[in-house]
């Protein structure tokens, strides 16, 4: 099937400073400059980053910009760093010592290098300094003397606190009175030794972590995001707050006068000022907490994970919308994250010259500009898993994103504003979207978690509940030909629909499983992308064919084609690489053709001009033109904003809204109709195909393991698994 219009994807253009690759590489794109950032350090003149799929990025102008370090970095999932003279350390708290840089990264998202990483060249290059470490997934580090520590998940049995005393060469578990119990953050007072765990409270160590002591006196939350000490005092970040301890850990008292938002995720020093970054911004104690007062004048998200302060200058690292930065202690803030490209790319809709990208915890970006430039539009800390655009018939059109646990928001104004659309639809997260001719006029249709689909035939002032989809609490992608529309749910494989959604019938034959993230629509050819790899059917759905030859990963959560060619996008998961496949017959083999690609997450594709675009979960945004993977001369999709709509076989009934389910949110995928394109997101994203006669695409992403509102992991929140 051919399309008309291509969903775009990713961005153009590269900035000067980013590292360059061979022209048969894939090359980051220009933005959008965002990124869940996990943790920030500073180091005298350098300003190092851990992001959530982007790797390690370093700023040498006090975060005016900034550039990726991942030479070497195998696993882009970096859950903190610390610096200590030019040593680095990934974790949720930070100290260092020697001249090494060490990066503790997470295996829950499907790292094939979990573990610690270290660095002796300033974060230049990078290589594995695991050898003991039982537990890769590393949380936090902490140096006292010579003796350096890493705080882990718990795994087997095998988690808690392991200690190198050669600079990480070698690691031994030192646990003994520790609980088997994720430890989130370790800080050093003197020649105590402080571990925060994520339910059993607070642990102490006073001979190097030979043993352990519970600290607990006077926490009433055991759920410790982070530790910090200031002068003597010992600081506690919990889920109910900030507690101080002045007794080395004895006795904690609670100390929240001021403090409006209790579930804290970090604390920075600076001289004697304590600051707090909560999910609701940035607070000040200048008194150790006998009083806090909220600083978060300019900072648009509020969702913040890290704070470091590096000279008068103070930074804060939010969930998806990168680093904040403040010279007056947090009494104005202003964006610093020029460079950051290491965002999650969740959703995509085009009008006109305009390319919208929506992100997960950064709201939607606009490019003007083909993707040279991007500005951040609107929706900010909102996780908007589904975009797509409607064209109004006057040249103008209706842009809609499906956000997770706010509903649906439309845009008349090419993002300026944004107001609620989402009259009709009972549940809070909109997982895909779709455009679909009828008649003479279009239809938006929206996949939701838990509550079905639901249609608009008003431009999305009124939404419909379609009819009952057995057994689906997720819809993650939806897709159409001349006859039928066909939707992909989570765990009941791929449903049918010849009435425009009134009722559903399910078409699994030969599908072996049915956790369904993508559908994608050439001609006459069907294909699944699901946990098990893609599937292919030539008649509607009726029978499948398994089409996995050559692909080495079976999670697949995006497709788009280029005439007969097929690209799949697969995210790694345990030992499985990830990247894009390319089938140019039909599915019947893959290759991959990834080199280049710095983060394998791959949650969507996009088509502009004679550039294929791939949409990462937590990696960004990148791009590789088309002619090097499928060579000749490549066809340049005309991005009509306006699809011509195509007369259905069936009639248009008006149904009868459907009981819906209260689900539990999770992510919602993007779906848009004005590309091909398929987005597939940490939970993971499925395009939309797009008919034969009026092609409208939509990338959808794929849930998580266990659906989340907006996610709030753990204190220090670590990347969720990605199916």
């Amino acid at each position: 099937m051919k399309k008309s219009v291509l969903f775009f994807c990713a961005a153009l253009g590269a900035l000067a400073f980013l590292p360059t690759k061979s022209d048969a590489d894939w090359m980051r794109s220009n933005g959008p400059w965002s990124a869940t950032v996990m943790d920030i350090v500073a180091d005298g003149s350098n300003l190092f980053t851990a992001t959530r799929g982007g790797g390690v990025f370093i700023s040498t102008d006090n975060g005016s910009s900034w550039m990726p370090l991942d030479n070497g970095l195998t696993n882009p999932y970096v859950n903190s760093l610390g610096v200590s003279g030019t040593t680095l350390f990934a974790g949720t708290t930070t100290v260092a010592s020697g001249t090494s840089l060490f990066a503790g990264t997470t295996t829950l998202y499907g790292g094939i290098d979990g573990g610690v990483f270290r660095s002796t060249d300033n974060g230049a290059t990078w290589a594995l300094a695991s050898v003991g470490l039982t537990n890769p997934s590393v949380n936090s580090f902490a140096v006292s003397g010579s003796n350096l520590f890493a705080g882990t998940d718990t795994l087997n049995g095998n988690g808690g606190v392991f200690l190198s005393t050669n600079n990480g060469d070698n690691w031994t578990r030192v646990s003994n009175g520790l609980p088997l119990d994720h430890v989130l953050t370790l800080v050093v007072n003197g020649t105590s030794i402080f571990a925060g765990t994520s339910s059993s409270g607070v642990y102490l160590s006073t001979d190097n972590g030979a043993s352990w002591n519970a600290v607990n006196n006077g926490l009433t939350n055991l759920t410790i995001a982070v530790l910090a000490v200031s002068g003597n005092d010992v600081f506690a970040g919990t889920n109910d707050g900030v507690f101080i301890s002045t007794d080395n850990g004895s006795n904690w008292t609670q100390v929240n006068s001021g403090l409006t938002s209790l579930f804290i995720h970090s604390l920075g020093v600076s001289g004697t000022n304590l600051f707090a970054g909560t999910e609701n911004g940035v607070f000040l104690t200048t008194n150790n907490g006998s009083s806090w007062t909220q600083v978060s004048s300019g900072l648009a998200n509020r969702y913040i994970f890290s704070i470091e302060a590096s000279g008068s200058e103070l930074f804060a690292g939010t969930w998806g919308s990168g680093v904040y930065r403040t010279s007056d202690n947090g009494g104005s803030w202003t964006v610093a994250s020029a460079g950051m490209t290491a965002g999650d790319i969740r959703s995509f809709a085009m009008d006109q010259q305009n390319f919208f990208v929506g992100t997960g915890g950064g709201g939607v970006f606009l490019s003007t500009d083909n993707g040279a430039n991007w500005d951040n539009v609107g929706l900010i800390n909102e996780f908007v898993y589904s975009m797509a655009a409607r064209p109004d018939g006057q040249g103008g059109a209706s842009i809609f994103a499906g956000t997770m646990g706010e509903g649906m928001f439309r845009s008349t104004d090419e993002g300026v504003t944004w107001t609620p659309s989402s009259s009709g639809i009972t549940v809070p997260l909109i997982w895909s979207m779709a455009v679909i001719p009828n008649g003479n006029q279009l239809d938006l249709f929206a996949g939701s978690w838990g509550g079905g689909v639901f249609f608009s035939t008003d431009d999305g002032d009124t939404w419909t509940a379609g009819g009952v989809i057995q057994g689906a609490p997720l819809i993650a992608s939806i897709t159409y030909n001349n006859n039928y529309i066909f939707v992909a749910s989570w765990s009941s494989g791929v449903f049918r629909s010849s009435d425009r959604g009134l009722s559903w019938t399910p078409v699994n034959a030969g599908i072996t499983n049915t956790f369904v993230n993508a559908l994608w629509i050439n001609g006459n050819d069907l294909f699944a992308g699901t946990l098990g790899g893609v599937f292919h059917s030539t008649d509607d759905g009726n029978s499948w064919t398994q089409a996995n030859n050559g692909l080495t990963s079976s999670s697949i959560y995006a497709f788009i084609d280029s005439d007969t060619n097929v690209f799949a996008g697969a995210g790694s998961s345990n030992a499985e690489p990830g990247g894009v496949y390319l089938s140019t017959d039909l599915g019947a083999n893959w290759n991959s053709v990834s080199p280049g690609l710095a983060n394998t997450n791959i949650r969507c594709f996009a088509i502009n001009n004679a550039n294929l675009f791939a949409g990462t979960y937590g990696g960004g945004l990148w791009q590789r033109p088309l002619s090097e993977m499928i060579g000749g001369p490549t066809p340049t999709p005309m991005p009509t904003t306006t699809p011509t709509p195509t007369p259905t076989t069936t009639p248009t009934p008006t149904p009868t809204a459907t009981p819906t389910v209260t689900p539990t949110p999770t992510a919602t995928a993007t779906a848009t109709p004005t590309a091909t394109a398929s987005a597939t997101p940490s939970p993971t994203p499925t395009s939309t195909p797009t008919p034969t006669s009026t092609p409208t695409a939509t990338a959808t992403p794929t849930p998580r393991h266990t659906p989340t509102p907006r996610p709030r992991p753990v204190p220090r929140p670590r990347p969720t698994p990605a199916r």
